[in-house]
């Protein structure tokens, strides 16, 4: 039988190449893959939330890893931080489900974090912050900030190639951006980011902050859609991966899934994605999942469990198959009523 393990990892990523593994240099994965490795005496692959760039950190990357050794997710913390370097440690080990929980498949959002420390050079911020010689316009900033908000396409903010990713739309749910002393904190928070799109978000703002172009520059720059686009890759030091957040998935099958709603689904009338996740966390009354295909997230109908019951809409009959597919599953949480009067084609009203 094979258990997975989901951790919570912490490092400072300075001496690195970044999270994934590399032909040449050192990652992080392949220090934790090898110590599994001393501990099993069998290769384990580590799957994380998603890469890190070379010298960037985290403090609450989110990586899993399946084994047929069983332990509490205590002692597994336990025993692979006594092998680790002391710039990587497992903050966190806890056992997951090995069906509705991928590190990286379940990610709601991402909490990057990006510094700034302004005026003389600061020994001991070196490590965790851009050094800026200048007092940036922190105003100039603020208006420029807004225009990186929401859905766009973010071709000219980023190094991956539109080869291997055609679709480089993304959405940024927020920024926000503190001052204390010379201290600047720019924090984004979106559902993926590509290669290198958070600093380079970070140096527009750094060059808008300069005086080097106006805050209007932002907007020029994601309507050219261009890789050749001028810009500035903000220094790797200054950028933190802070917070991975998940969505709960209550059962899934290859015909589809019943979960959380996310941000760009469409969603029950009357109600908005935070009232729907509250309800989630909360747990009393009724509570409101979607029901989705498993792989292009069509939205298939709507899931409603009140107290120890449960019942799956469904917006098509024909996706019945996929509804009765998730039966067992939804059983683990509470009684679900399937047939005739229970599982019914219901056209929900729903908007955007």
């Amino acid at each position: 039988m094979m258990y997975r393990y989901k951790c919570t990892i912490a490092y400072e990523g300075a001496a690195y190449e970044g999270w994934q593994s590399q032909k040449n240099g050192r990652s992080i994965q392949e220090q934790v893959e090898a110590v599994l490795q001393r501990l099993t005496g069998k290769k384990i692959n580590v799957i994380a939330s998603g890469r890190t760039d070379a010298g960037v950190s985290a403090s609450a990357q989110v990586c899993m890893f399946d084994t047929d050794r069983h332990m509490t997710g205590r002692k597994w913390q336990g025993a692979i931080n006594a092998f680790l370097p002391d710039d990587i440690h497992i903050v966190k080990c806890e056992e997951a489900d090995p069906v509705c929980f991928h590190a990286r498949y379940n990610v709601r959002w991402k909490k990057y974090v990006y510094r700034i420390h302004m005026g003389e050079y600061d020994v001991f911020t070196r490590n965790i912050a851009c050094q800026c010689p200048l007092m940036l316009d922190t105003d100039a900033m603020r208006e420029a900030i807004p225009y990186l908000i929401g859905t766009h396409d973010f071709t000219s903010f980023n190094s991956s190639p539109l080869s291997e990713y055609p679709d480089q739309v993304r959405t940024v749910f927020d920024i926000d951006m503190k001052v204390e002393g010379n201290m600047i904190t720019l924090t984004f928070r979106g559902k993926g980011f590509l290669r290198f799109m958070v600093r380079m978000m970070a140096g527009a703002l750094m060059e808008v902050g300069k005086h080097k172009h106006a805050p209007s520059y932002i907007k020029e720059m994601l309507d050219a859609k261009d890789k050749s686009f001028p810009h500035k890759n903000a220094p790797a030091n200054g950028l933190r991966l802070e917070e991975v957040n998940y969505f709960d998935i209550l059962s899934l099958s290859e015909e589809g899934m019943v979960r959380e709603f996310l941000y760009n689904d469409v969603l029950p009338e009357g109600y908005t994605i935070t009232q729907l996740e509250e309800m989630v966390k909360k747990q009393e009354g009724i509570v409101l999942y979607a029901f989705t295909t498993r792989h292009s997230q069509e939205m298939l109908g709507i899931f409603v469990k009140d107290e120890n019951q449960g019942i799956l809409y469904v917006y098509d009959e024909k996706n019945l198959p996929a509804a009765k597919s998730l039966e067992e599953g939804l059983s683990a949480w509470c009684t679900v009523h399937i047939g005739p009067g229970a599982l019914h084609i219901k056209t929900a009203q729903v908007k955007s």
